[in-house]
């Protein structure tokens, strides 16, 4: 086995210092204070789920600082530990840390230093932060400071990573183990005869573990044969097969290496800390038996989250409201000052119409992380995911699960950003894959056309209740049940796995910091901006060509010609203006008819026509793909609307009232045409953020066909079975 790359010494480079810890040690909460860097904060295990690099400048010489992912050991059996691990051993994309931060909870030694341990047993030189001393004192802890540092060998600094309290003697601490990293060798390796024995056996099977240290090779007898075979191919299996791996030998060996390191633990904390007396209940208890009771506690999570959605749903509509009056404001800007042609509708109608797109979800994406933000930072987060553990289970969903789902009856993007919050990569994947199923605010301009244009006269159901209300809930129950439907069906066959049990920490509830919350505002409105916009743009412009071109110029003439008698032959009035509109819409629709777009529309009707549908339904579908509500304003073109750039409510009843006199929309088509609103994928910025968060084309591609495809057989179940019981 090679050994872990050379460091380059140090003072001739940056010290590379790796902070490590627990989940809610505050180890990411450090790592800002130092870098200032755009790390998430959070309160349950997983949150940061890859390694984070920031610099700061150190007492005497510039750091670089490695916030590696929260776990409870190294033994490398969730991505978590593997993550750490291999950058511990400078496997991944630079030299192994001069320094390994290992951040202790304070009130939690004896489950803390697990960790520490096996980070001093790799050879990497460790600090101990003994963070959340305002905590442990408040609760009765007596912490011998000194005596800690002589027993585990290496500096132990109490500090209180939020408030930056102890943070210079931290640093301090850290510059002088870089420099001679023998103050910080930490516990040497304490192993009982039984381990002995098997790293014996283990080195006579293998030649390359004859230079393999204790601490590396206590790792490779824990972890799973496939995963050492990974990254030293054969090695896994050899040891598996001259230990039995998978007989009651090994798992023997596993329990000897932790008794022995807890044995040492245990006498540690026993002999250098004093508990608190009795048994103190803290506030956090007390609040706690209200958040975790069964009825109380699920009517305080009811209300909690109504409040998030009610907060991207309704309040971040003036903000939106005014990025789209801007963006207006610019377009009419350009549209007044530069020439007529080509290049003038391409900024317009595609490039600024695709920033814009893309900014109109900000608000949202803002307000729904600053929610988030403030539930993980206070504590909360994880009691609501405990709450709803149970009912996500049986859909093979986590508990964390549902504040992405939940903020996807918004908006499907935010949904998905908020996915980073899940750790299991299966978990993330799956709810991204079933986040767009949710009925986001861009369908409501579709149902409103619909059920304005062929449910309004229908009676109120009970004299109360309106049948086009009853009409659209179902559609979002319709979304909501089919997610529950789909993640039950791929947990079981793309993405297996997820029967673990979920496990929390319930950390002591805390004050949102200014700054946390700034920082996470900051790091997601710019992945967004500019990461997941950049595509949102270019795909903006393409389908902007699709509805465009080929351009007719020969009816641009005679459209010319025929304004120009209009003018010549009508008084100047409403009469004048409503004849130039439809003159317009007229060449709107010649346009339309003869565009890719259109022919389009044309080429699908076969296969729309089963769903009720007809070719100008197809055109609409076509440009839906940008955005749901597009739809509105491209049949509005077509059924000799003028066009509205304010797709308000208002705007959609017109529009569907006007289909329904042309007979493409009656009660049976307009539920088809609901029901593949409901279910389908027509939305460029979802299919962008998809990208953007699983790196990859194949899951976008694949949320494309799958959700169409769905939504293709429900339009079809729900017309065909509808004309076979007589309804038109």
């Amino acid at each position: 086995m090679a050994d872990s790359p050379a460091a380059a010494p140090v003072g001739a480079r940056p010290i590379h210092v790796a902070l490590c810890g627990n989940p809610n040690t505050g180890k990411t909460t450090l790592f800002n204070q130092w870098t200032g860097a755009n790390a998430q904060v959070g309160n349950y295990p997983g949150i940061t789920v890859e390694r984070h690099s920031g610099r700061r400048q150190g007492p005497s010489q510039p750091w670089l600082v490695h916030d590696l992912p929260g776990c409870y050991s190294l033994t490398a059996h969730s991505p978590e530990e593997e993550v750490a691990f291999l950058a511990l051993r400078g496997r991944m994309d630079g030299p192994p840390p001069d320094v390994a931060v290992v951040v202790l909870d304070a009130c939690n030694l004896a489950r803390n230093l697990l960790l520490l341990v096996q980070v001093a047993e790799l050879g990497v030189p460790v600090v101990a932060a003994l963070n959340l001393m305002d905590a442990a004192t408040a609760a009765g802890w007596h912490i011998d400071t000194a005596g800690l540092q002589a027993a585990l060998g290496c500096p132990v600094v109490p500090v209180v990573a939020r408030s930056g309290q102890g943070l210079d003697g931290l640093s301090s601490a850290v510059e002088a183990v870089a420099a001679d990293p023998t103050l910080g060798r930490g516990p040497l390796p304490a192993w009982s005869l039984e381990v002995q024995t098997a790293m014996q056996a283990a080195r006579a099977v293998d030649p390359r573990l004859a230079e393999v240290g204790d601490g590396e090779l206590a790792w490779l007898l824990a972890a799973d044969a496939a995963l050492v075979d990974s990254w030293q191919p054969g090695l896994g299996t050899q040891l598996a097969s001259a230990f039995g791996r998978a007989a009651d030998e090994s798992a023997d060996v596993r329990r000897r290496l932790i008794h022995d390191r807890y044995r040492r633990i245990d006498a540690w904390v026993a002999a250098h800390t004093t508990a608190p007396s009795g048994q103190t209940r803290t506030p956090s208890d007390r609040v706690d038996d209200v958040l975790l009771h069964p009825l109380w506690g699920t009517l305080a999570f009811l209300a909690a989250m109504t409040l998030l959605f009610q907060a991207v749903f309704a309040w971040a509509t003036p903000m939106a409201d005014a990025v789209s009056a801007a963006m207006g404001w610019i377009a009419d800007l350009c549209r007044a000052h530069l020439p007529a042609g080509l290049g003038r509708d391409v900024l317009v109608d595609g490039f600024l119409a695709g920033v814009g797109g893309t900014l109109v979800f900000l608000p949202q994406i803002l307000v729904l992380f600053l929610g988030i933000a403030v539930l993980e930072d206070s504590g909360y987060l994880s009691r609501a995911a405990f709450l709803v553990d149970r009912a996500m289970a049986k859909a093979g969903l986590p508990g964390k699960a549902f504040v992405p789902l939940l903020s996807s009856f918004a908006c499907a993007v935010p949904g998905i950003l908020a996915t980073r919050t899940l750790s299991d990569p299966r978990d993330r994947l799956l709810t991204i894959l079933i986040a767009p199923l949710m009925s986001c605010s861009a369908r409501l301009p579709v149902y409103t056309m619909v059920t304005a244009a062929v449910f309004a006269d229908v009676p109120k159901v009970g004299g109360l209740l309106a049948f086009g209300g009853l009409v659209v809930t179902a559609m979002y129950l319709l979304g909501f049940v089919l997610a529950l439907a789909v993640g039950a069906v791929l947990r079981r066959t793309l993405l297996p796995g997820g029967g673990a049990p979920l496990l929390l920490e319930m950390p002591p509830y805390r004050m949102p910091r200014p700054g946390n919350l700034g920082r996470v505002l900051w790091d997601r409105g710019r992945v967004f901006v500019v990461e997941t916009g950049a595509t949102i743009v270019a795909l903006s412009v393409i389908l902007w060509a699709l509805l465009t071109f080929p351009r007719l110029d020969a009816d641009t003439v005679a459209h010319q010609a025929a304004r120009g008698q209009i003018e010549a032959r009508t008084a100047a009035g409403p009469a004048r203006d409503e004849a130039l509109a439809q003159q317009d819409v007229a060449l709107a629709q010649v346009r339309l008819d003869h565009s890719i777009a259109g022919r389009l529309g044309h080429a699908l009707e076969p296969a729309i026509a089963p769903l009720g549908f007809d070719w100008r339904i197809g055109i609409g579908l076509v440009g839906s793909l940008a955005a749901r509500e597009v739809l509105v304003p491209v049949m509005a073109q077509i059924y000799g609307r003028a066009s509205s750039d304010d797709v308000d409510d208002r705007f959609a009843a017109d529009v569907g009232q006007t289909m329904a006199k042309a007979g493409s929309l009656t009660p049976l088509k307009g539920l088809s045409l609901m029901v593949f609103f409901a279910i389908a994928m027509q939305c460029l910025n979802t299919l962008a953020t998809i990208r953007r968060e699983t790196r990859s084309w194949r899951w976008p591609l694949f949320a494309l066909g799958y959700l169409n495809g769905l939504a293709w057989l429900g339009s079809f179940a729900v017309y065909q079975i509808g004309r076979a019981l007589g309804y038109a």
